[in-house]
């Protein structure tokens, strides 16, 4: 999606691999350490993730190497391969070892700042206790780390500092998204815990944010150019698709909507690819 936003017409496979990689190597050590605080109980996935941790972290430390080797030889090699077939970047056209420094900067920039990110979600995971407080602002720094991670490996292609990126409405958005998606599964899964806080918990952690951001989206896509309206009606969609869920989850076995919350974010997928092959 961020690929037709920014007109990036090649994407390494490289890319797929280094991000595939580094969302499975954060997931697997946050489950093992949230299962490390609870004494190696709690649900059936963290009590997997504990069983087999050395096996798990045996193979998170291959696949960082795996990780760190595609990121400063894999995509560099590939993009100075590619780029006679053309990247975005207003008219520059660098060459040779100038093309080899200003991809190693676009790279290392954004990958500082996805870095930085996930520093900050496993640094505020580690200090926060239990409670829906603790709970968004954890899941703000997992939305921030999943979407700036997964748009950095577009946006680096243009050869620009990720500062445009950090403000960009759509990256922000889907970031908004994510952190909805990460929000309603914490209330679904603690449903009588947060019962006790009071009904707001649900009106401000997920229902009120969702009818804002569809909102929102559904402005941006009014008025802003026809060429990036699919990006704005997926994220309208995948909002959507949340508010449904939430609405039938009495319905629904609290695993069963994890793996449907998930959906809600893939679901927007073939509509926009189906719009711009249109």
């Amino acid at each position: 999606m961020f690929t037709k936003f920014w007109y990036i017409r090649v994407i390494d496979p490289a890319v797929y691999w280094v991000l595939f990689g580094s969302v499975w190597m954060i997931y697997v050590v946050d489950r093992i350490r949230d299962a490390w605080k609870k004494g190696g109980k709690g649900e059936l996935r963290h009590e997997f993730h504990w069983r087999h941790r050395k096996i798990l972290l045996f193979l998170v430390a291959l696949v960082f190497i795996g990780c760190v080797f595609g990121f400063l030889t894999g995509i560099p090699t590939t993009m100075v391969w590619n780029w006679p077939r053309g990247y975005p970047g207003d008219g520059m056209n660098p060459q040779g070892l100038q093309l080899l420094i200003a991809i190693f900067i676009s790279l290392v920039t954004h990958g500082g700042i996805v870095l930085l990110f996930t520093a900050a979600f496993f640094l505020v995971g580690k200090n926060s206790e239990e409670g829906v407080e603790n709970a968004v602002i954890k899941n703000v720094f997992a939305a921030l780390t999943f979407a700036f991670g997964t748009a950095s490996g577009a946006h680096f292609y243009q050869l620009h500092g990720p500062l445009p990126m950090l403000y960009s409405f759509e990256v922000l958005a889907f970031a908004f998204v994510c952190l909805l998606n990460l929000n309603a599964i914490d209330i679904w899964e603690e449903e009588d815990g947060y019962q006790e806080e009071g009904i707001g918990v649900r009106d401000f952690a997920l229902t009120l944010p969702l009818l804002v951001i569809g909102f929102l989206s559904l402005l941006a896509a009014h008025f802003w150019d026809a060429y990036r309206k699919p990006f704005f009606y997926s994220i309208l969609v995948a909002s959507a698709a949340l508010l449904m869920l939430d609405r039938y989850r009495n319905r629904l076995s609290k695993n069963l909507l994890r793996v449907l919350a998930d959906v809600a974010l893939l679901l927007p997928l073939p509509i926009f690819w189906f719009w711009f092959r249109a």
